[in-house]
């Protein structure tokens, strides 16, 4: 009985999925018909008119935005995939905004009750009814604590995971769907989709966005220029985040900055190098730092919030990234490339020689630009759509940093309009190698990769072992694959097959000319009936033979 409720949700869930999508002309029947098809004109009438009304990209949100929680979430993972979509679609969603309305504040305290066990006042000495914020996900609170801390509490939206978790099952099928009607696309919806699903369900657990916070606060303890709020885990769960309130002004209150005289330019300079250390001193980042979610507590004072997203880098996406940085600044396409071979990024029909004319052509373009003018932004968008064109397979956790790259600049042009992030990331870049050339570093590193040489040239004697072993026992199985073998394997086998058929139709002849000679059994028009049908099936067989050799000869010279 509970299965099929379910089904009969989904089914809803699709008609109501299908009905949108119609709506904003994305129906496959809809777009199929003619514009002038009577059928369109009187039942697709809608659709029509919002196709003529609105761009294409902008319809894309629209439907995104009435889908609800889910659906906006997947558009703003989507916002700077310009390796997966065309220009004008993520461009438009990237204006994605949370169309959620509040819960009513009986329903959180229901929730925090049924979290934590305890009614709000028996912890709080105050607390905000109104909601400061209401996300996709859940709404954010003030309040005091009974200790006098001043602390943000953040509460899930209800049933907010059962919604997330239908939709994320419907998005699956349908990137089935997709994967089986459009089997030579380059783009993989069945992992787009995978992505989106951790993502998404990592965002539904607070805690995954406490221990985020609590690892920033702890990297940056003893640096004056940010801070991190505390987590108060004795009243955190998956569905409860309560952390001390950052007192400040948000990054994109640019009036009540200017009212407090302080230095913007100075400011976007802390931020983004805060920002640019994450990425390559401590290989973690956060993943949305837009200016809602940073606060100016002083003229050298930047405060992050909002850990739901964050990017971790393994020291060989890191490595990948330098290479990446520093071979733009030497105008080098062909160690670009090499990079991106090294990482498994391209696919194998991909055109090397086109790509590195257009990767030259964008370093050459953006080179001559003076570093006062540079778009970090429009680099990296030109980039992206390059690796959509030549299909290029870009790491997830490099798309989630491009895009918070593309969000840092952003803030920091908001505060300075001649804000310039490729200087940041040039004297940052310096300021790494040599720390890296320094005795000490040097030999860390040196002490680090010999350690790892040593664990592998320790292995070897027994997995050349294991390997002797297996092929002493014949449980070894070498597959060797030949381009070209299948072809002449058919050629091989068509051969065969006619010189068999010839070999037949030989025999045929001869056996038939001996009985006919002979003159035993039954007789058709005086001679052997017997030889007669030999001769006959000797004769259409050969007709096909000769059939068949034509037909080779003819598809040979095509």
């Amino acid at each position: 009985m509970k299965d099929f409720k379910m089904k009969y949700k989904n089914m809803k869930r699709y008609r109501e999925i299908s009905r949108t999508l119609a709506k904003y002309g994305f129906s496959i029947i809809s777009d199929k018909l003619d514009s002038g098809n009577f059928f369109k004109k009187h039942f697709f009438k809608r659709s029509t008119d919002l196709s003529k009304k609105y761009s294409r990209g902008k319809r894309v949100r629209l439907a995104l935005e009435e889908l609800g929680p889910t659906f906006i979430k997947l558009g703003q993972l989507l916002s700077t995939r310009y390796d997966i979509l065309p220009a004008d679609i993520v461009d438009e969603l990237t204006m994605l905004q949370d169309n959620v309305g509040e819960f009513p504040y009986e329903k959180a305290r229901m929730i925090f009750k049924n979290e934590l066990g305890f009614e709000i006042e028996e912890i709080f000495k105050e607390f905000d009814k109104r909601p400061i914020a209401a996300a996709s996900i859940g709404q954010v609170y003030r309040g005091v604590l009974k200790s006098g801390q001043n602390v943000v509490i953040k509460i899930q939206r209800p049933n907010i995971e059962s919604i997330i978790s239908r939709d994320l099952s419907i998005l699956k099928t349908i990137s089935g769907l997709i994967e089986d009607l459009k089997k030579n696309r380059l783009i993989n919806y069945k992992d787009v989709v995978s992505e989106f699903s951790y993502l998404i369900n990592k965002e539904l657990d607070y805690t995954y966005e406490g221990q985020n916070c609590e690892n920033f606060r702890i990297k940056f303890l003893n640096d004056e220029r940010i801070e991190i709020p505390k987590v108060y885990w004795k009243y955190t769960t998956k569905k409860i985040l309560i952390t001390k309130e950052i007192k400040g002004i948000k990054l994109s209150n640019i009036k009540e900055i200017e009212k407090k005289g302080y230095n913007k330019e100075n400011l976007a300079y802390i931020g983004a190098k805060l920002f640019m250390e994450q990425i390559f001193l401590h290989g973690y980042f956060h993943g949305d730092p837009h200016p809602g979610n940073l606060f100016v507590i002083n003229k050298g004072k930047i405060g992050f919030i909002d850990f739901g997203i964050v990017g971790y880098l393994d020291k060989e996406t890191l490595n990948f990234i330098t290479n990446l940085l520093r071979s733009g600044v030497n105008k080098d396409a062909s160690r670009i490339i090499s990079s991106l071979n090294k990482m498994n990024a391209i696919p194998a029909k991909t055109d090397e020689t086109l790509l590195k004319r257009d990767l030259n052509y964008i370093l050459n373009y953006y080179y001559n630009i003076p570093f006062d003018k540079l778009n970090f932004t429009d680099a990296l968008n030109d980039l992206l759509q390059i690796t959509y064109e030549y299909g290029v397979k870009i790491p997830s956790q490099l798309i989630l940093l491009i895009k918070s790259i593309m969000t840092i600049e952003g803030t920091g042009r908001k505060l300075n309009p001649n804000f310039n992030l490729t200087q940041i990331s040039k004297e940052l870049l310096n300021s790494i190698k040599k720390d890296k050339l320094k005795p000490k570093n040097f030999l860390k590193e040196f002490s680090e990769l010999s350690i790892d040489n040593f664990e592998e040239f320790k292995d070897m004697p027994k997995l050349l072992k294991r390997i002797l072993f297996k092929i002493e026992k014949g449980k070894l199985n070498l597959i060797m694959k030949q381009e070209g073998f299948k072809q002449l394997e058919k050629e091989i086998s068509s051969m065969t097959n006619k010189v068999s058929l010839s070999l037949i139709i030989s025999s045929l002849i001869v056996g038939s000319s001996i009985v006919i000679q002979s003159k035993t059994g039954p007789t058709l028009l005086g001679m052997s009936a017997f030889g007669l049908i030999g001769f006959s099936t000797a004769a259409i067989l050969g007709l096909f033979l000769i059939i068949s050799i034509l037909y080779t000869l003819i598809n040979k010279r095509k």
